[in-house]
């Protein structure tokens, strides 16, 4: 009988690693997260639930470890498998929380440009490699987003970091950071080290001035504001942070100039990666949900799946796993197997070619769960069977990093070589 193991993921491409981690994060997802799911989303000022729930992912399953290098006491995943074990966890568990799992990914998300062979940068994976690999709960944090420019700081290939306003300045041996940051996961009381999009040069479009830099949290002049109330994802913590003459080692900029903008893109790369294993999560878990309901409701005599008009909308749902699933599993191959793509997952065309597949994604798991609550109706929206929160949720997928708007412009940019986009 059909089920969510059945969606597009080619075999011949997953390793028994991965087929293992699989296994392992569904039961855990199964067994921990789902049973208290509700609580979770009550959780979303104190993260009293959610904190525990962390470490025993980030720690104990090894996610904060699994990239670093085994000589500073990580696992060194092989580079063949970065993003279809990043993938596999998002998805997983996405399937029952799309919130956590984005708590739980970007712990080390920001860490991309210096934590990934072959742009790896030993001195300052030495420095906090202790926090992440140790067995006490760490936390890494991206920040990019300010009040003034919103997708403006993701916006590189136009803006080249012209609008950002927060800025570095180099004094001696040390750089002072100045400025505000928004919304970025992992704030509030979560996250312990900071990933820092600044400038060097505020009103600069010169990529050499945007720098990338890692901020402990306990530095002087870090200050934090209260989690914002949303309408979802209430394990991503996120709230207001300033800069107010912060300062920190001049090593601690991640690589340094041209080359922070350069490897950055590789962290946008597995953002929209990341996007479609969550969107692609959130579906199998809908279509678990609609599947049980539509054959236990028994509609003029017989179950609601075998009536024509709800058997169409059971199609649509499958068909968007599938295509989501199998153009998110083709760009993994891309991103793991440069040895055949000629793809190095820094290229800004393989980032623009990603903006369009987070659009698709994010535009496939709207559909979905809205389809799905068209016919569950009121028990759709009743909290008891999962779906509205999958249904509010979802929304938020589609809004990060620049947006549904500055994505499918990036993306056209690529395939029509726009100038101006």
């Amino acid at each position: 009988m059909p089920g969510i193991d059945d969606f597009i993921r080619p075999k011949e491409w997953t390793s028994e690693m991965q087929a293992q981690m699989r296994t392992a994060i569904r039961k855990w997802a199964d067994d921990r997260l789902k049973p208290i799911v509700e609580n979770v989303d009550e959780d979303w000022k104190d993260h009293k639930l959610v904190e525990p729930l962390l470490k025993e992912v980030l720690v104990d399953f090894g996610l904060n470890s699994a990239f670093f290098p085994t000589e500073l006491g990580g696992q060194d995943m092989p580079e063949n498998q970065y993003m279809a074990m990043t993938c596999t966890v998002v998805e997983e568990l996405s399937r029952i929380d799309s919130g956590f799992a984005t708590a739980c990914i970007c712990s080390i998300w920001g860490l991309v440009p210096i934590l990934l062979k072959p742009t790896r940068n030993m001195e300052l994976l030495k420095d906090i490699a202790p926090k992440f690999c140790g067995r006490d709960l760490y936390v890494g944090s991206h920040l990019i987003t300010e009040p003034a420019s919103g997708a403006d700081v993701e916006n590189l290939g136009v803006l080249k970091g012209k609008t950002i306003q927060t800025t570095a300045t180099l004094e001696g041996d040390e750089w002072i950071i100045n400025g505000h940051k928004i919304w970025a996961t992992n704030t509030g009381r979560v996250g312990d080290l900071y990933t820092v999009i600044a400038t060097t040069r505020k009103g600069s479009s010169d990529l050499n001035d945007f720098g990338l830099f890692l901020v402990p949290r306990e530095s002087e002049g870090v200050s934090v504001g209260n989690p914002y109330h949303k309408a979802g994802m209430a394990a991503d913590m996120n709230s207001d942070v300033w800069f107010d003459h912060v300062r920190i080692p001049k090593k601690n900029r991640l690589h340094g100039p041209g080359k922070d903008a350069e490897y950055w893109l590789r962290t946008v790369s597995m953002g929209q990666l990341g996007t479609a294993a969550m969107a692609v999560g959130v579906m199998k878990g809908v279509y678990e949900i609609i599947k049980k309901w539509t054959t236990e409701r028994i509609v003029a005599g017989k179950p609601l799946k075998e009536h024509s008009i709800c058997a169409e909308m059971l199609s649509e749902i499958a068909m968007n796993i599938e295509s989501t699933s199998a153009w998110m599993w083709a760009y993994i191959r891309e991103w793991d197997h440069p040895e055949i793509y000629g793809t190095k997952s820094w290229d800004e065309g393989f980032t623009l070619k990603t903006r369009g597949l987070a659009v698709h994604a994010s535009i496939a798991v709207e559909r979905v769960c809205s389809r799905a609550m068209d016919f569950m109706s009121s028990a759709g929206y009743a909290r008891e069977y999962g779906l509205e929160k999958h249904w509010r949720d979802s929304k938020m997928i589609g809004l990060w990093m620049g947006g549904y708007g500055l994505k499918a412009l990036e993306n056209a940019r690529y395939w029509f070589e726009c100038e101006t986009l």
